[in-house]
């Protein structure tokens, strides 16, 4: 159990060290998914919680189908929203995976 609780907390450390470094996209890459969520609210012409809660779901890939868009335009920012989902996605991987990598090296070499 100790060298769990250990291993977890050296993740953790590597990957909000990997955070720090790119906050700025991370950041970027929300603001851009809320902007989505308000050109959806007014082209789509539906509350702005609804429009965001939409942009969210659609940024993460999740996609639940309970909001669509009916316009050409709507269906254009909804595209973009998903882009930027995946590279926000992505990027939450990358880190994700190099503070295992890191993780597991410093584990390897406690040994």
């Amino acid at each position: 159990m100790q060298k769990r609780t250990t291993a977890f907390i050296s993740y953790m450390r590597h990957f909000f060290h990997y955070v720090l470094y790119v906050r700025e996209i991370l950041i970027g890459h929300i603001l851009l998914l809320l902007a989505g969520g308000f050109a959806i609210s007014r082209v789509e012409g539906i509350e702005l919680g609804e429009a965001i809660y939409f942009a969210c779901i659609t940024g993460l890939t999740i996609g639940y189908g309970d909001i669509t868009p009916e316009t050409a335009p709507g269906k254009a920012v909804s595209v973009a929203i998903g882009l930027i989902g995946l590279i926000f996605t992505g990027i939450v991987i990358a880190i994700a995976t190099r503070a295992l990598a890191d993780m597991a090296e410093e584990y390897k070499e406690s040994e």
